[in-house]
């Protein structure tokens, strides 16, 4: 077992590394994933670091790709694509949670959570990337009217479909170590639901501030070099609370459907 560690450690060590000068990562997220590496590949080797690697590096692609088209969208959200040790955590930290929890109590069996976690935080992931991407209408998941595109709550047609893909893949990532299609499908579910439940907690609790300059509703707190004054939701429900609560609901509806 230490020398799993000890291999997770420079594992864990190199991907941290080539992150952070393929700038997927800042120096703290580097970090944040060298601690995440540690504790999954340490406590369950390759069933489960497939799942979140797939998660890691094609998220992160993807939040490069087409960087021109979106760039505009960036400055209305908190966080941009480089991530930081925050958004490290709150993509993976649920996960690394029940990786522990599944090393500490290995009799139950944790993986169909922990890939619901994963499965939540990359259909939301994947929505957003491909859903400004592709530039088709955009409609807050409250009201169902139009917004503009990268309004948090708003969804489009593409991102839907996008985050459906991203838990399928999910799901595929782990399916070799479960082979069963009922889990398979409740993984999937997951994503759905996780994602939904970040667009509806970013369309109602998250805070929202309005630019006095262009008058844009955005995350950040300042816009156009102007302080911008918060409109709604509440100042301490950031993103990255956010996906937190994203991947913890994708790793609850997974359990709730075994039990059905």
């Amino acid at each position: 077992m230490a020398e799993q560690f000890a291999l997770a450690a420079l594992f864990g060590f190199l991907i941290a590394l080539a992150s952070y000068f393929a700038r997927f990562l800042t120096l703290t997220g580097s970090l944040a994933t060298f601690v995440l590496a540690v504790v999954i590949y340490g406590a369950g080797g390759w069933q489960w670091t497939v799942p979140i690697l797939t998660f890691f590096v094609l998220s992160s692609l993807l939040s490069k790709f087409g960087r021109s088209r979106k760039a505009r969208f960036e400055l209305a959200f908190e966080k941009t694509g480089v991530r930081d040790a925050g958004q490290v955590m709150a993509n993976g930290g649920i996960a690394g949670l029940i990786a522990a929890l599944s090393f500490f109590f290995p009799e139950y069996e944790f993986y169909p959570y922990y890939l619901g976690a994963l499965a939540g935080v990359t259909a939301d992931t994947w929505g957003t990337e491909i859903g400004l991407l592709a530039g088709g209408g955009t409609t807050s998941v409250i009201t169902l009217k139009p917004v503009p595109p990268g309004t948090s709550g708003g969804i489009s047609n593409e991102g839907v479909i996008a985050g459906g893909v991203g838990a399928l893949v999910i799901a595929l990532s782990g399916y070799y170590w479960f082979g069963d299609v009922r889990t398979a499908f409740a993984v999937v579910v997951a994503g759905m639901v996780g994602s939904l439940s970040d667009s509806l907690l970013g369309a109602t609790l998250q805070a929202q501030y309005r630019c006095s300059k262009c008058g844009a509703l955005i995350e950040r707190t300042e816009h156009c070099n102007r302080p911008a004054s918060q409109e709604k939701g509440f100042q301490w429900v950031n993103n990255d609370l956010v996906n937190w609560f994203c991947a913890l609901t994708g790793a609850l509806v997974v359990w709730g459907m075994t039990l059905l």
